[in-house]
């Protein structure tokens, strides 16, 4: 049986987080961070406040993997 994607070789798993040179508009912080995340709506870029979390912006994006991404949210809409 052949598998997509392996074991991972470490017990957790963690996204790469790109510090940005933004300010946050909420608390005045600089510490914003950019990753991708997957939301029930599918794969986006967040730009984020690492200290109140305050979302700065939120972009969609492509699937890293390659593939196309179907959100589980598309069955509930009728």
């Amino acid at each position: 049986m052949t598998m997509l994607f392996g074991r991972p070789a470490e017990p957790e798993r963690a996204v790469v987080r790109t510090d940005l040179d933004e300010t946050c508009p909420a608390c005045g912080s600089t510490a914003v961070q950019g990753y991708p995340l997957l939301e029930v709506t599918g794969w986006c870029l967040v730009a984020r406040c690492a200290d109140c979390l305050h979302v700065l912006r939120r972009e969609a994006s492509p699937t890293p993997f390659g593939f196309s991404y179907v959100p589980y949210s598309v069955h509930l809409r009728r």
